[in-house]
């Protein structure tokens, strides 16, 4: 069964395609479905809830460094987290007595510290471009974590000599 067409009516008629309570059904002006209430219309430029098996947002291309950023951040905190675990690290060592294996301990963290902040530098400076905040976040706390360890070891160079 097929629509009249509303420019073959009679004047002063109304049209059969526009109901009587004056929904037209046009998309966008709240199209109620069976047992759903009618919904305002969208403001135009405004953005509409994705329905339910509406396709995924776009992935990042296939040349995005986005995961280099995070993984910059990452070994930018790593230091830091081991900065916590360093007082625990100096309470075992005094409760043992064995002073010199706190020089081993010192070292240690001095090196991975010096090598994560490296990296962070590395990965942030490649990440740059794909993602600026968090690969600046990792240069930053990459920079900050490598000027710890080698302050830390030419103090201690300084004062073994």
């Amino acid at each position: 069964m097929s629509t009249p067409d509303p420019s073959q009516t009679p004047p002063g008629q109304p049209s059969p395609a526009v109901p009587p309570h004056g929904y037209s059904g046009a998309p966008g002006y709240g199209a109620p479905e069976y047992g759903q209430p009618p919904q305002p219309p969208q403001a135009p430029g405004s953005y509409a809830q994705p329905a339910w098996g509406a396709a995924p947002a776009p992935m990042p291309a296939a040349g995005s460094r986005r995961g280099l950023a995070l993984l910059a951040v990452i070994l930018g905190a790593f230091p830091l987290a081991m900065s916590l675990f360093q007082p625990f690290a100096l309470r075992a060592v005094v409760g043992s007595g064995n002073y010199a294996v706190w020089s081993l301990v010192s070292l240690v963290i001095g090196i991975l510290s010096l090598l994560t902040g490296v990296g962070a530098i590395v990965f942030g400076l490649l990440a740059r471009r794909d993602a600026p905040l968090p690969a600046g976040i990792g240069i930053g706390l990459g920079a900050a974590a490598a000027a710890g360890a080698l302050i830390g070891f030419l103090y201690t160079l300084v004062a073994t000599y």
